[in-house]
């Protein structure tokens, strides 16, 4: 098991063997989720995304 720091609040987060990039991963400490993008060296991408781009609301006909 790897491990790298959050950049958003400096906690642990674990990156395991059966990781392969695409995965996603979160920080143990502030729950922030992040994609796996490549195992040597460890590189992590952000999930800030807007939630209203991906929960639109149903419409009534």
């Amino acid at each position: 098991m790897k491990t790298k720091r959050c950049p958003s609040c400096d906690g642990r987060i674990r990156i395991y063997y059966d990781h392969e990039p695409g995965d996603e991963v979160y920080c143990e400490d502030c729950q922030k989720e992040f994609q796996l993008m490549s195992l040597n060296p460890v590189i992590l991408d952000s999930f800030d995304y807007d939630e209203e781009l991906y929960f639109e609301e149903e419409e009534e006909y």
